[in-house]
This record gives C-alpha cells, sequence and structure tokens, in this order.
C-alpha cells in the first residue's frame, strides 16, 4: 500500500468515527495518484453517495500526509463517479466577469442578430435549435461579452448549473498538461460528464492543432447528444478558420452561425454615451460626434478613450473640449488619418495581395487581380489618411479623381455584399500604421 495513503486513512480515521470510518473508508483503495489527482477504487456493494460528503476531509487528510494538495474522484466498475469540481492539475475555474451582462451590451443593426441568439440560448439552454451557437466576428467587436453574459445569465437564474467558460488557448493548454501529467482520460470525463453550458472563446487559436481539435471532437459528440448547450466564438466563419478539421466545421455548422460586424457610426456614439454616462462624464454633443465619427472598427478604442478622458478630466482638472478630444484619439488610435503615409498603405496592400508596388502604380489597368488591389489601395487612403481624392489619383498613374470615386464606391459595395471581404479590409486596416 503506498505509504501516503495508509497515512492519508490514519489521519481520516482520526476526522470521523469509528463506524463511519470502518463502514467507508477502510477498505478503498488507492488506484492512480499524480501530482494534484488521486483516483480511489470503491469496492462493490458500497454507495458512492454516502462517501461524496466526506471528500473535503478526505482531500485534507491527503494534504496533510503528502505535503501537498489534490482533488479526489471514486471509481467503481471502471467509470468514473461524477462530482462537480475539475481535478486541480486540469485547470483552474476562469470565472465569469460581472461586467459581461446583457444589460450593458449596446445593441447595433450589426450585432442586433448576434445579441438575440445569444440571449435566446440563456433563457433557454439546450431547449433551442441555437446549439451550437457560432458567434464570429473580428476582434474586439464584443464576442467575448456576449460568450460571458450567456454564463452570467444563466448561473443568476440557476447556480445549480454547471457553466464552463474558457478561451481557446486555455482549452489546448489543460489538454497538452492532461497529456505530460498522464491523467487525459479524467480531464476529458471533466468535460464529458460535469459541464452543462461549454463557453469556448477563439477556437481559432486551434488552427492546426491536430490532437486538440480530435479531443474536442469527441467532447463535443458527447455534450451535443446529451442536450449539453455548446457556444463558440472566433473571428471567422467554421468554413474560414485555418487549418480546422472539416468534421469539426461540420459540426460547428450545425447549429446557429451568426457574425458581429464593426459598429456603425449612430451606434459607436450610442455606445460612447453608455460609457461617458457610466463614468460620470459630461460631454458635449459635438465631442460626442467627433470621437464616434475619428474612432472605427473595434469597440476597444471606445474603451480608451473613456478612460483616457476620465484621467484627463478627474486627475489634471481638464474640462472635455474638441480639442482635448483631438489630443486623446491621435494618442489612442494607432491609424488615425494624418498618421498613415501613402507610401505605407501602397507598401501594406503590395505585400498583402502580392501584387509589385510598381504594377499598383502603372497607368494601364493591368490584370484583375492588379485592379482590385489598386482599387483596395485607394480605398484605404481615402480611410486612413487626409490626401485629397486629387492626390491619391496622381499617385495612381496621373488618374482623374472620379476614377479614385468608383474604386471607393467598388470596395464599400463589395464589403457589404461579402463579410469574408469585409474581415480581410478590416485586418488589412488594423496592420497599417
Amino acid at each position: 500500500m503506498n505509504p501516503q495513503w495508509e497515512k492519508c486513512l490514519e489521519l481520516l480515521h482520526g476526522k470521523v468515527s469509528d463506524s463511519v470510518f470502518n463502514d467507508l473508508f477502510s477498505k478503498l483503495t488507492l488506484s492512480s495518484v499524480s501530482e494534484h489527482y488521486c483516483i480511489v477504487v470503491i469496492p462493490q456493494g458500497k454507495d458512492p453517495k454516502a462517501i461524496l460528503p466526506y471528500k473535503g476531509l478526505l482531500e485534507l487528510s491527503w494534504q496533510e500526509a503528502s505535503g501537498s494538495h489534490a482533488d479526489f474522484d471514486f471509481q467503481r466498475n471502471a467509470s468514473i463517479i461524477p462530482n462537480a469540481t475539475p481535478p486541480r492539475d486540469i485547470g483552474k475555474e476562469i470565472k465569469l466577469s460581472k461586467e459581461f451582462s446583457f444589460e450593458n451590451f449596446i445593441v447595433g443593426d450589426k450585432s442586433k442578430l448576434a445579441f438575440s441568439a445569444a440571449f435566446a440560448v440563456a433563457e433557454n439552454p439546450s431547449e433551442n435549435k441555437f446549439n451550437p451557437l457560432f458567434i464570429y466576428g473580428a476582434s474586439g467587436l464584443g464576442k467575448t461579452h456576449l460568450l460571458q453574459a450567456i454564463g452570467n445569465f444563466i448561473l443568476e437564474g440557476d447556480s445549480g448549473k454547471r457553466v464552463r467558460y474558457i478561451p481557446a488557448n486555455d482549452f489546448q493548454r489543460e489538454y497538452t498538461e492532461s497529456i505530460r501529467n498522464g491523467n487525459t482520460n479524467e480531464w476529458s470525463s471533466f468535460y464529458r460528464n460535469e459541464v452543462d453550458v461549454l463557453l469556448i472563446d477563439d477556437i481559432q487559436n486551434w488552427s492546426g492543432s491536430t490532437e486538440t481539435q480530435n479531443e474536442f471532437f469527441h467532447i463535443f459528440n458527447t455534450l451535443h447528444q446529451a442536450g449539453k448547450q455548446i457556444v463558440l466564438t472566433s473571428d471567422a466563419p467554421a468554413a474560414e478558420v485555418k487549418s480546422l478539421s472539416d468534421r469539426l466545421v461540420s459540426r460547428f455548422s450545425s447549429g446557429l452561425t451568426v457574425d458581429i460586424q464593426p459598429p456603425s457610426l449612430e451606434t459607436r456614439e450610442a455606445i460612447l454615451r453608455k460609457k461617458a454616462a457610466n463614468s460620470q462624464l459630461e460631454i458635449s454633443d459635438d465631442v460626442f460626434a467627433y470621437l464616434a465619427e475619428n474612432i472605427e472598427g473595434s469597440v476597444r478604442p471606445l474603451d480608451a478613450v473613456i478612460v483616457r478622458l476620465t484621467m484627463q478630466s478627474t486627475m489634471l482638472k481638464q474640462d472635455i473640449d474638441i480639442n482635448l478630444a483631438r489630443k486623446v484619439v491621435a494618442d489612442i488610435i494607432p491609424n488615425i488619418k494624418r498618421r498613415v503615409g501613402m507610401e505605407t498603405v501602397i507598401h501594406a496592400v503590395s505585400q498583402f495581395f502580392e501584387v509589385p508596388e510598381d504594377k499598383l502604380l502603372e497607368t494601364g489597368r493591368g490584370t484583375k487581380e492588379v485592379a482590385h488591389a489598386r482599387q483596395v489601395a485607394m480605398y484605404l487612403m481615402k480611410s486612413l489618411t487626409t490626401l485629397s481624392l486629387k492626390s491619391v489619383g496622381m499617385r495612381f498613374g496621373n488618374r482623374d479623381h472620379s476614377t479614385v470615386v468608383h474604386a471607393i464606391k467598388t470596395i464599400e459595395k463589395e464589403m457589404q455584399e461579402d463579410p469574408a471581404f469585409s474581415r480581410t479590409i478590416e485586418t488589412l486596416k488594423s496592420n497599417i500604421h
């Protein structure tokens, strides 16, 4: 017998009555031990439910005997008897942030469907057709907010629900650690048996990780067949996630897929007004209008600008006027107009679309690919700089400003009609600075 186990039972005996010890613990055997996890085999005829109330005392006795804490699971007939606590070497619980609720999510035209789907899932997890729910969109648009809002809402209504929120990177790390610690079966068993609602953030981070994808495939199937709710987020639809296995693409696409797009001007202003009110900031309408117009794309810079204005207003005792707003925006936004040069845009587009710079700038139209890349470059110059349309046209083979206008409208239309292309442009924008 393991000497630490012998000592553990001796210490436990001192914490319970003789009758309880002899009835429940005297014939337990230690099946396996890892750094922070132990499996104990219960003899036939014993009711595991009678042992579970003493689990904490058993773990305390083990800690006293071995000098380290371990979580215990109980096994009978080669099957793990569920308990609601994951082994610590499987990974610590990742707390949901109370800041993420449905109440403080500003719903705009480009996030309405995602919000409605998330709320429907939160109201009736596993009792609707939205399983899995797959939410995608660029970084900073509110995917994590909605994901955690689902978890918070469910727990507020039923604290007994076993909700597991975890970023994809942490899930992959847990799996790797379970391999190293030799407890992969126990780790997988926890997800299969001890989770009612599984919320996984940023699954695009599994790109190319074949083993993690294979393991999750089986976990997904078990949960889905048991009617457990699954919600996933990504920066792109499942079919567009690089190196995601076909069978996971099929599973992820079998429920409801919704996207979140960058907020409109009106939504950005509504977000700013909400955040300013929460920070008790007095901001004039013209400043709100300036901020909303000049902070595009992600919601995160909206948070940053309010934080900076709060600091300036309270700590430095400055009035929030249009001049302060301009200064704060210039400090926060890396790709704000005036700070991006024409040559920077040309070089970035050339690299991204693999089109030589001289081809972009030549007077002839060139191939379809070259013409399209040139139109993107013109659009980005209009978006990221204060150059006149005439100046942009002159740089591209002395083209007329009407040609530039046509290019900009063409790209804007394509972005509206093709979400994948819109995400491509947003990615390109974020990389130009």
